[in-house]
């Protein structure tokens, strides 16, 4: 007997349609994503490379020098040393002033690599680059908060230091640390600076708690601040760990590409 369709049936070729879907996946599931993902670190390695340039060209600051007695000094020594010393808190302010300004301009660039790596095309990118560089960006965002916290920290001191009209040793070891670990820490040293960080912000505090206002305000900026450079911490050292995976998984997937220029490991500086 022979079978008869319907007229709505008789053109629609339903046996195709199983076959165009498995195609399809197949295809999909076999697709080459070695290309995208290769653009896509690319990428994101020019963004990382365009800020390493931009933080290398901001204007260097140094803490201004205490002055120190001279030896069996003569009455023209003592009338430029007692100068000098009355001088020194002004020194001290300015050098804030110019710490400040370099954590803005620290928190914009951060944020500005964020944008720029977020608008970028993850079409076709391994779903592991794709996870390796979102995790860089959020350590962008950890740093970004840290130099926010600790502009903050700055700012909050020098207008203590207006209040008292002399610098302390608070003073000192807060302008020894942004001049040495946090200037490590913006210029891409990560382990190392981040252990001196903690460590000089440590010493900060201790400092902090010989003021008489030792529940002051800078107190609990301090402890925002060591808060935030431990998350930072924390993100480093995933970053670390998924570079590894990733590399790892890119050259067996695609060992005709060299992949390790492409996810490089951590800057031990760049100065």
């Amino acid at each position: 007997m022979k079978l008869g369709y319907s007229p709505g049936m008789r053109h629609t070729p339903w046996l195709l349609v199983p076959c165009v879907l498995i195609c399809g996946w197949v295809t999909g599931c076999s697709a080459n994503k070695g290309p995208a993902t290769h653009a896509y670190l690319r990428g994101y390695q020019s963004a990382y490379a365009s800020l390493a340039s931009q933080i290398r060209d901001l204007p260097r600051i140094s803490p201004p020098v205490r002055p120190a007695e001279p030896p069996n000094p003569t009455s023209e020594e003592l009338r430029i040393f007692d100068g000098m010393t009355r001088i020194y808190p002004i020194a001290v302010s300015q050098f804030y002033g110019s710490a400040f300004e370099r954590c803005q301009a620290l928190t914009q660039l951060y944020s500005q690599t964020q944008d720029r790596i977020a608008a970028m095309d993850t079409a076709g990118v391994e779903p592991d680059a794709v996870q390796f560089v979102g995790l860089q960006s959020q350590a962008l965002g950890q740093r970004r908060e840290f130099f926010t916290q600790l502009g903050r920290l700055i700012a909050l001191n020098r207008d203590a230091l207006a209040r008292r009209h002399g610098v302390d040793d608070l003073d000192e070891t807060l302008s020894i640390l942004i001049s040495g670990s946090v200037s490590a820490l913006a210029h891409g040293e990560d382990d190392a600076a981040i252990g001196g960080v903690l460590a000089g912000l440590k010493d900060t505090a201790g400092a902090a708690s010989k003021r008489l206002d030792a529940k002051s305000a800078v107190n609990e900026q301090i402890t925002h601040a060591t808060e935030a450079v431990t998350e930072l911490q924390r993100g480093v050292a995933a970053c670390q760990a998924e570079q590894a995976k990733l590399t790892a998984g890119l050259q067996a997937k695609y060992p005709g590409q060299d992949w390790t220029e492409l996810v490089p490991k951590p800057k031990q500086g760049d100065k």
